[in-house]
């Protein structure tokens, strides 16, 4: 009980404890708002981009009915690129691959067998058999819309490494944290630095363990963000080093969805290189990138047998592809899906954040 003398104060620290505990409340209610708003902006960005491709494929379905009917001259059928060059992004698009990967698709699995640590106990005080528990938290965390969630993955990671420095389970997810706080900033610097860190820790992780399909997976998301920080020639030989870890992971785990999107979106932007942009790639590589919207379709078509969600934006790319090789009226049904689908991509089905939760502005495997 307070003496008088201090009864004053006591009530001052009671006062100034029920407005810290309100605006406590008042913070967290504001901060599932913002969550809410960022869902469903995406959603509606989504649904405003199929709305938009279906209108001009009508219109190009009409002008094909149109030159039907006038005598035949030329079957020189253009690109029509207008239609190829959407409102998303190159870096919207190649995020939500990144999307897929969250723990509802069971790619974070970790065996004891795995673990690389000669101690018994992490920085944390768990025991050995627990670290796999303690992963599956930090995936839950990884697939946040809270920066805050992000950046405090990050912190656990760090100390993980500390006492497994050598366990390749925690560098991928470490690399993948400094890739998902990369993608909530518009700071060039902090967005640099962050994807070289991430980049380091993933090479690390290639020399230590090569047969790992998620080293592969996000060695080569990351080298596919840091495209605007690096000269012609070094994205280009980027484009190689992510083709080329991308078919490494499939290699390994030929039934994640995820990777058959990436490589789709890979294959979908090398058949839309110009002709100068070939030739660029030509003079510095002696085997440039080469690559048919067959291609890219066949990828996107083996994402959509694979993923048990309505992964819309892969139904968008198919829908491209269509349209690349003139057939509208598949692409009419195709987009048709994507309206249809009740969840957003793959980003939001695994309610991860990235560029659902913020549109990046950043490309993010614009190799030419």
């Amino acid at each position: 009980m307070p003496t008088p003398n201090n009864f004053n104060a006591f009530l001052g620290a009671v006062i100034i404890g029920a407005i810290s505990a309100a605006g406590m409340y008042l913070f967290e209610h504001f901060r599932q708002q913002k969550t809410k708003h960022k869902m469903a902006k995406e959603l509606a960005r989504l649904d405003q981009e199929v709305s938009q491709v279906k209108r001009e494929v009508q219109q190009l379905m009409v002008q094909k009915n149109e030159k039907s009917l006038k005598p035949k001259r030329s079957r020189n059928v253009r690109k029509a690129n207008s239609i190829l060059s959407t409102t998303t992004t190159v870096t919207e698009d190649y995020n939500s691959a990144v999307s897929i990967d969250s723990s509802d698709l069971e790619f974070y699995d970790v065996s004891d067998e795995e673990l690389d640590a000669p101690n018994a106990n992490s920085t944390n005080g768990f025991a050995i058999n627990n670290l796999d528990n303690i992963l599956k938290e930090i995936d839950t965390e990884l697939d946040s819309y809270s920066v805050t969630q992000l950046e405090k993955s990050l912190q656990r990671l760090e100390d993980l490494s500390f006492d497994y420095p050598e366990n390749t389970d925690i560098l991928w997810r470490l690399g993948k944290a400094h890739h998902k706080i990369s993608e909530n900033s518009d700071d060039k610097e902090f967005v640099q630095d962050h994807i070289s860190k991430g980049i380091e820790i993933l090479s690390k992780a290639l020399n230590l363990k090569e047969d790992d399909p998620d080293v592969h997976k996000w060695y080569a998301i990351l080298v596919g963000s840091r495209s605007e920080f690096v000269s012609l020639q070094e994205r280009i030989d980027d484009g190689h080093k992510f083709k080329k870890h991308v078919d490494a992971a499939i290699a390994l785990s030929p039934n994640d969805p995820s990777l058959h999107y990436m490589l789709g979106r890979f294959d979908f932007e090398v058949a839309g290189l110009k002709w100068y942009e070939r030739k660029v790639a030509a003079a510095l590589f002696s085997e440039p990138p080469n690559a048919t919207y067959a291609d890219a379709l066949l990828h996107f078509m083996q994402a959509e047998q694979l993923a048990n969600f309505e992964f819309k934006e892969n139904k968008l790319m198919i829908a491209k592809c269509k349209i690349a090789t003139s057939d509208y009226k598949e692409a009419m049904e195709w987009l048709t899906q994507a309206s249809n689908c009740k969840q957003g991509d793959g980003l939001i089905h695994a309610n991860e954040n990235a560029s659902s939760g913020k549109t990046s502005r950043r490309r993010s495997h614009a190799f030419i």
